[in-house]
């Protein structure tokens, strides 16, 4: 089995503009390799991040990521409600893995999923009325590509076999999604600092998946949907949507274990994961 790569613009873990000595990417292997090659890579400390630092903001920043050939292998959405949830490391694990991340929104009491939904087939889920402020967009998971689209809430996306909404859309066709004032929740969703997950494509066709770690001041703050967009720019997508974030937001492979720090612990560790009913695997 090849292990996931860490290295090579394949996968990477930045921290940027952080005060701490903590630059560095937790490795669970002794060796890995290139997902695509299968060559041994050299795993090497991450440093500052080069044009991030004061570009997106000047504050505490760790910003975990993974890029991949999606030729290379199925990415898929796993939908695990009520008493199936568990957090996403023990979701990739159980669906053997290579990789994987926290998808879209959720009850937290119930542990079900209150965004469309379609896994494998069968629609999972649905968009309730107190999502649409922020659902306007669905990553599609067909075997022979992966996008980003707009999303209508009356949409069943018949011809596709996997479809997860979230939002809100930050990327579509190379235009940056710009959203103001007048958008319900605009202070406390928008434009306030807030752990967050996004996935995206770049223009090689290069997928991936990013989350930024936040809540933990001076060490990781977290950004708004603005700096997140500023984000997806400086990473080169062409297509980026944001997934559930908060204490949600997750970035797990094989061989790194879980990459950023989630902050449901209030510890910056590799701990505080949150139990979720859904997911986005790479295998």
């Amino acid at each position: 089995m090849k292990a996931l790569a860490l290295g090579s613009a394949l996968a990477l873990a930045v921290l940027a503009g952080c005060s701490r000595p903590v630059n560095h990417i937790p490795v669970g292997a002794e060796k890995v390799f290139d997902l695509r090659t299968g060559d041994e890579l050299t795993v090497k400390k991450a440093a500052k991040a080069d044009g991030f630092y004061g570009t997106i903001h000047a504050d505490g920043q760790f910003i975990a990521f993974v890029r991949y050939n999606p030729a290379a292998f199925q990415t898929t959405v796993v939908t695990a409600e009520r008493e199936q949830a568990d957090s996403t490391s023990a979701l990739c694990l159980k669906y053997d893995a290579f990789a994987g991340i926290n998808g879209s929104y959720f009850n937290m009491d119930s542990l079900t999923t209150v965004t469309f939904i379609k896994d494998d087939g069968f629609v999972t889920g649905a968009t309730t009325a107190r999502e649409t402020f922020r659902t306007n967009g669905a990553l599609v998971l067909n075997p022979e590509e992966i996008r980003v689209e707009a999303f209508d809430t009356t949409d069943v996306f018949e011809k596709d076999w996997e479809v997860l909404a979230s939002g809100p859309v930050l990327v579509d066709d190379g235009v940056t999604a710009t959203y103001g004032e007048d958008m319900p929740n605009w202070k406390s969703f928008y434009n306030k600092r807030h752990p967050r997950t996004l996935m995206g494509k770049d223009a090689d066709g290069g997928v991936w998946l990013v989350v930024v770690d936040g809540r933990f001041p001076g060490e990781a703050e977290g950004m708004t949907i603005a700096e997140l967009t500023a984000l997806a720019e400086k990473l080169g997508l062409v297509e980026a949507l944001n997934l559930d974030g908060g204490g949600s937001s997750t970035l797990w492979t094989l061989p790194g274990g879980v990459l950023n720090h989630p902050c449901d612990n209030g510890k910056f560790d590799h701990v505080g994961q949150r139990i979720v009913p859904n997911v986005v695997v790479v295998r």
